[in-house]
């Protein structure tokens, strides 16, 4: 079933040439390597912020888990229409794009646009940093950057990137709706989502490693953050 409805190729054809390693570097502002890098530095360099980061922390893994469960309940092939053929492109910039601007895997929902709405969402409504409007001025950017990197990269359908998206602003408002309701217990609840989700994907997915390894961070990070916390609060008093 082919999900494209024409518009990959005319996205396609709006990035020139030049522009190509830039639309792959582009992506990785949606990437789990740089996700989870900017959440570990928000986490250590804003002391201020450090709960909520830690908060976020959680959803993001269990943003991850959703995105697994998804995956592999729809099971829906990529496009397979790359933005470059690498044999046109020089020796390193071939191997920047194979790193940056390729995917492989199930194409539905697309696991970056769901994960910045989620993790620069979760940001722009937690952090302390400018005014909640250019906060959230900013997230939205950075989502619709990486949401148009996906389709013109050729690994994602347009349809892909919007169900992201509005996966993740479903799951941001549970999440939401969660946390404000049990406000002194905001980690737990943050991880006991990311611990559901990954015992979700772990059935949906047949067991695979990602699941497994998504299960075992969950756990791990929640057991790293709370005892942090709670050493933290012994030495205060």
């Amino acid at each position: 079933m082919s999900r494209g409805i024409g518009a990959l190729p005319a996205i396609q054809e709006l990035v020139p040439e030049w522009a190509v390693l830039l639309v792959a570097l582009v992506t990785q502002l949606g990437d789990v390597w740089f996700l989870t890098l900017l959440v570990a530095v928000v986490y250590w360099v804003r002391p201020d912020d450090r709960e909520d980061a830690a908060v976020v922390v959680g959803l993001m893994l269990a943003g991850f888990s959703l995105i697994t469960a998804l995956k592999y309940a729809f099971a829906l092939p990529r496009p397979g229409q790359p933005l470059a053929e690498l044999e046109t492109l020089g020796p390193l910039a071939r191997s920047l794009y194979e790193a940056t601007g390729t995917a492989d895997g199930y194409g539905f929902p697309s696991g970056h646009a769901v994960l910045t709405t989620v993790v620069y969402g979760a940001l722009a409504g937690r952090l302390s940093v400018g005014t909640a409007r250019q906060r959230a001025l900013g997230a939205a950017t950075v989502v619709a950057l990486v949401a148009a990197s996906r389709v013109a990269l050729g690994v994602h359908y347009l349809v892909d990137v919007v169900a992201g998206i509005a996966v993740g602003l479903a799951f941001l408002f549970v999440a939401n709706r969660l946390t404000a309701r049990y406000p002194t217990d905001r980690l737990t609840v943050a991880f006991s989502l990311a611990i559901t989700l990954a015992i979700v994907a772990l059935v949906v997915s047949g067991g695979t490693i990602d699941a497994v390894l998504l299960l075992a961070a969950s756990f791990a990070a929640f057991g790293g953050l709370e005892l942090r916390r709670r050493v933290r609060d012994r030495t205060s008093v």
